[in-house]
């Protein structure tokens, strides 16, 4: 084998950690997290609606990456209640979900929409970070 195919080959196979075990973009390995994560959210108590899904999303480099995407409306205390959904979320994506981007924002039941930051969670930019911000 030449020199440039062995690096060609370490650089494809490096590149494959971005959806499984290994590297630093990692993803659960659950085949049904997708519908965990969405549904960590839905089943929170005091979320009365959520337009929450996992897409896979182009990063602009060539690669592409899952992300939640969505927004929930709660009743009651936001800030529990967001606190637990959160939470329940990142028992879904682990502590090293690094690969799944977060692209949640909150309605709150006077109709005000805003961002996780506007919580505490200014820095849950993917699942890793927000496991991180959530134990």
């Amino acid at each position: 084998m030449s020199m440039s195919l062995g690096l060609v080959l370490v650089g494809v196979l490096t590149g494959c950690g971005l959806f499984g075990r290994g590297g630093s973009a990692q993803v659960p390995e659950s085949p049904t997290w997708r519908e965990d994560a969405v549904a960590a959210i839905r089943e929170t108590p005091g979320v009365t609606a959520a337009e929450v899904t996992v897409n896979d999303v182009d990063d602009g480099g060539g690669s592409t990456g899952p992300v939640v995407y969505g927004k929930f409306t709660v009743s009651g205390d936001a800030q529990a209640v967001v606190d637990d959904a959160l939470l329940r979320l990142s028992e879904v994506l682990g502590p090293e979900s690094k690969g799944v981007g977060l692209n949640l924002s909150v309605t709150s039941s006077e109709g005000t929409g805003q961002t996780l930051g506007a919580f505490g969670y200014g820095g849950a930019r993917h699942g890793a970070a927000l496991w991180e911000q959530t134990h």
